[in-house]
């Protein structure tokens, strides 16, 4: 080859990778449609001339006299805004999730002058026993289902108690060693034994323990039972490998199960996908049904099983009227009305740290109506509300013992369980102001 023939193969090559590479960057700016509608969240009134915006973007839309828009957009995932005067914003987080979108917003509340408030609430005891314990406890409907037991639960009781701590009903001894507590999706509490399952209900001043019900039967029918509403059941089932969570509904009536969305930590998929190096893929691993044979074989499974592939823990909860499907792998929020259409995707303002670290755990007050999330650092927990509109995230309180236990958020305090030092396996309970 001579020198021109090398120098016009060299231009060609140049004119074609030149090519590629602009379809390829065409092909990830290519324009994608969206529509839907704005709506009033009380009435369900449609809302006209409201403002649609992204982020560091030039763009903009606006709603028609039927609330509705539509747009076609080539630089996604980006933050959207939708205001209205008179209205809280909302900003939602605009990815590939869903082409429709339904925007309910709220109407504005008055804003009075935040109040600084430097000192933090202190813990208040709301259960203390010098010889039981506290097993389990589960709040529902301004009432605390408490389970205690002393001498390593072979002397166990329920308690039900006002939030004031004062009880109102208890079971007596209960004839068998409980497990834990159980709040189903329908609203009612169960006793959980090893091998059995008991519905509590309460009668006056007594809580019988009825229907009991054969533990593995019971855990099929219920334990992946998330919320219901009218007729919808909703279910949550982890993907093989646990990296995935499929949520989808069943309708009481009729039987019919409805895939609603998928929570996934696309992130360590994609790494499951690629590395396949070692004695044992990391992929194997994770398809296996048993713990492998062999001391490093055994070592290698439970690391890459609990620490490098950890379970995904997405949740769904149902707030007011709305559904929130919580993805804790890549904290988004997708958000769905009672019968299962999608709303908006909101993305938590969760920021990178080195100094402690944000936990998968959600909390949501039923009387509030108010989720919130964590954040663990020397142990101490702080608290953050997630605002449902746009999911900025607001520092709430701190919690004054390290390491509480068994956390839940209700009518504006913080409840948890603490080992008092010294004091050997004696949790009691305590209460903290938000």
């Amino acid at each position: 080859m001579d020198k021109l023939d090398y120098f016009m193969a060299k231009v060609i090559l140049t004119i074609l990778l030149l090519s590629f590479f602009g379809t390829e960057s065409f092909a990830q700016r290519q324009n994608r449609y969206f529509y839907g509608k704005v709506i009033e969240r009380e009435t369900r009134y449609p809302i006209s001339s409201a403002n649609i915006s992204f982020t560091g973007t030039t763009l903009g839309s606006t709603t028609n006299s039927r609330g509705e828009f539509s747009f076609f957009i080539d630089t996604i995932p980006v933050y959207m805004t939708i205001s209205h005067l008179g209205y809280e914003p909302q900003r939602i987080w605009l990815d590939n999730t869903s082409p429709s979108i339904t925007v309910m917003l709220k109407l504005q509340a008055q804003m009075l002058k935040e109040v600084e408030i430097k000192a933090e609430n202190k813990p208040e005891l709301f259960f203390k026993d010098s010889q039981y314990s506290v097993l389990d406890y589960k709040v529902d409907s301004n009432r605390v289902y408490m389970l205690i037991f002393r001498f390593t639960r072979t002397e166990s009781e329920l308690l039900c108690l006002s939030l004031t701590g004062d009880t109102a009903s208890c079971s007596g001894a209960i004839p068998f060693r409980p497990v834990e507590l159980f709040h189903d999706c329908l609203g009612h509490i169960h006793v959980l034994s090893h091998d059995t399952a008991y519905q509590v209900f309460r009668d006056s001043s007594i809580l019988r323990l009825i229907y009991p019900a054969e533990i593995g039967r019971f855990s099929r029918t219920l334990s992946d039972c998330v919320a219901s509403a009218g007729d919808l059941l909703f279910f949550r089932k982890q993907s093989r490998n646990q990296l995935g969570m499929e949520f989808y509904t069943i309708n009481r009536k009729t039987s019919e199960r409805q895939h609603l969305t998928n929570a996934n930590d696309e992130e360590k998929m994609k790494m499951l996908r690629t590395n396949s190096e070692g004695v044992i893929s990391n992929d194997a691993m994770l398809m296996m049904s048993c713990i492998p044979d062999g001391r490093e074989a055994f070592q290698e499974y439970g690391w890459v099983k609990k620490i490098l592939y950890k379970p995904n823990t997405s949740t769904l909860h149902k707030i007011d009227d709305i559904l929130c499907v919580f993805n804790t792998a890549d904290y988004t929020l997708e958000l769905y009305t009672l019968n299962g259409e999608f709303t908006s995707k909101l993305k938590m303002q969760v920021q990178d740290t080195r100094d402690g670290r944000w936990t998968t755990e959600i909390y949501i007050d039923d009387i509030e109506k108010k989720a919130y999330t964590s954040f663990l650092k020397n142990g101490r927990m702080t608290l953050y509300r997630i605002d449902l509109n746009n999911g900025d995230l607001k520092r709430v309180t701190t919690s004054s013992h390290m390491y509480p236990q068994k956390v839940k958020v209700h009518n504006n305090f913080l409840f948890y369980l603490y080992d008092i030092p010294g004091a050997g396996d004696n949790k009691h309970m305590f209460r903290q102001k938000l």
